[in-house]
């Protein structure tokens, strides 16, 4: 089911006094393949964010695949060869990743480096500027994995693909996009994806608020996903609009939203 999006107010601080938006932090998880990055992009092209300049975008996703850790020269070697697991948990920068999130959520512009799949190294000199956002889409495949990162989340949603399809998927993207060979995208799936998955993905699915059969071909569900985001955006807009009337002392024949002492935490019209 749903969260309720109702209450904006917990979304929204102040930070040295001046107002700060919290953005509604999304995090999207999945086996490899499962199309998570699809998913987020059909939920921003519904959005209508896909062609608006990134400065200007209500909602944005980050891959954690920025967050892979730097490999030693020894592990370079490794996973030049398809002997690195890139799918256990060490494979992250999870104390990055943490601050990266939390610097978003405090309303803050980051950096975020580029991962290059082709030489399995991060490109500190190639990053992408991520802009205060009303929504940020956070997808990986061990996003719910670490428990300081799972309990930054406001939605969590898990992307179910069957194995078969995921690794068909896998073996087009990495020989066509990644330069693998078939064999080393077979062995490194046989000896490191499939056991990783089982190990550490598939049983964060339990954390998810929402499970997403079929990825970005399961379009009722995306469709129920936006507009629990359009939701969102418009009661953020109304409660800004609401603050603005206020601190200008204009007067409204209206009702106007107030907090009650029944300790919810909603926003409800006063009786």
């Amino acid at each position: 089911m749903l969260r309720k999006m109702s209450d904006v107010s917990k979304y929204n601080g102040k930070m040295n006094g001046i107002e700060v938006k919290t953005p509604f932090l999304i995090g999207v998880a999945g086996g490899t393949a499962s199309g998570k990055s699809t998913v987020c992009k059909r939920i921003m092209e519904k959005l209508g964010q896909v062609d608006m300049d990134h400065t200007q975008r209500q909602v944005v996703c980050i891959s954690q695949d920025s967050f892979y850790r730097e490999l030693s020269p020894i592990e370079i070697t490794k996973a030049a060869k398809g002997q690195f697991n890139f799918d256990h948990p060490g494979a992250f920068n999870e104390k990055l990743m943490e601050k990266t999130l939390r610097e978003i959520l405090a309303g803050r512009k980051c950096e975020i480096p580029t991962y290059d799949y082709r030489n399995h190294a991060v490109r500190a000199d190639d990053v992408v500027t991520i802009y205060p956002a009303d929504v940020v889409l956070f997808e990986g495949i061990l996003v719910f994995y670490f428990p300081e990162i799972r309990d930054l989340f406001h939605m969590k949603l898990f992307v179910d693909t069957d194995s078969d399809t995921r690794l068909a998927r896998r073996v087009t993207r990495d020989i066509n996009e990644r330069g693998r060979d078939l064999d080393q995208v077979l062995n490194q799936y046989i000896n490191f994806v499939k056991p990783a998955f089982e190990e550490f993905c598939s049983p964060t699915k339990k954390f998810a608020d929402v499970i997403i059969p079929r990825g970005a071909d399961n379009t009722v569900a995306i469709d129920l996903i936006v507009q629990h985001i359009r939701e969102f955006l418009n009661n953020r807009q109304k409660a800004e609009a609401n603050n603005t009337s206020a601190s200008n002392n204009v007067t409204s024949s209206h009702i106007t939203l107030t907090r009650v002492s029944s300790g919810d935490g909603h926003l409800k019209r006063p009786h």
